[in-house]
C-alpha cells in the first residue's frame, strides 16, 4: 500500500469510526431514553427514524471502519505477520479491532434487527383497528427496547476498549 492510499485509508478509518462511535453515543444517550420516555408517540418517532435509513446509515458507518481498520492491521503486520501480531503493539491494535469487530457485530445483529422490528411493530399499532388490544405488541416492543439497550451499553464499552486501544497501540 502506497503512502497516499494509506493515508486515505487511515483518514477514512478515523472518520468513520467518530461518526459511527458519535452517532450511536448519540443514539444511546440522548435518542433511545427520548424515544422511551414519548410513550406511545415514541414507537411512531422510531419507525419514522428506521424508515430514514437510520440501521443502513449505522452498518454503513460501522462496516467502513472495521474494513478500513482490518486493512490498516493488515498494514502494520505487514500481511498478518504473526511476530508483528505478537508485539505489545500489534497485540493492542489486534485487540482493539476485535473489540471493534463485537461491538459492529452486536450493533448489527442486536440493535439493527431490533430496531427493525420496534418499526414494524410500531407500523402493526398505527393500523390496529378500534377497540383492538394493542398490549401484546406494546409488551414486545418494550422486550425488544430493553434487548437494545443492553446491546446499546455493550457496544459502548467495546467501542470504548478499541478507541483507547488504538489510541495507545504505538505507544505500548
Amino acid at each position: 500500500m502506497n503512502s497516499t492510499l494509506f493515508l486515505v485509508v487511515r483518514a477514512a478509518h478515523v472518520t468513520a469510526a467518530a461518526i459511527w462511535i458519535g452517532s450511536h453515543i448519540f443514539s444511546t444517550f440522548m435518542l433511545m431514553p427520548a424515544i422511551d420516555a414519548a410513550g406511545p408517540s415514541g414507537g411512531q418517532v422510531m419507525m419514522r427514524i428506521s424508515g430514514r435509513g437510520l440501521v443502513a446509515y449505522m452498518f454503513s458507518v460501522a462496516a467502513l471502519t472495521l474494513a478500513s481498520g482490518l486493512l490498516l492491521f493488515w498494514r502494520f503486520t505487514g500481511g498478518f505477520d504473526p511476530a508483528v501480531a505478537a508485539t505489545h503493539a500489534g497485540m493492542a491494535f489486534g485487540f482493539g479491532g476485535t473489540a471493534g469487530v463485537l461491538a459492529g457485530v452486536i450493533g448489527g445483529g442486536v440493535i439493527g434487527r431490533n430496531a427493525k422490528r420496534v418499526a414494524a411493530i410500531a407500523g402493526q399499532l398505527a393500523t390496529l383497528p378500534a377497540g383492538a388490544d394493542p398490549r401484546n405488541l406494546v409488551w414486545q416492543a418494550a422486550a425488544l427496547r430493553q434487548r437494545m439497550k443492553i446491546g446499546s451499553q455493550l457496544v459502548t464499552v467495546l467501542q470504548v476498549v478499541a478507541v483507547v486501544l488504538m489510541a495507545v497501540g504505538h505507544y505500548v
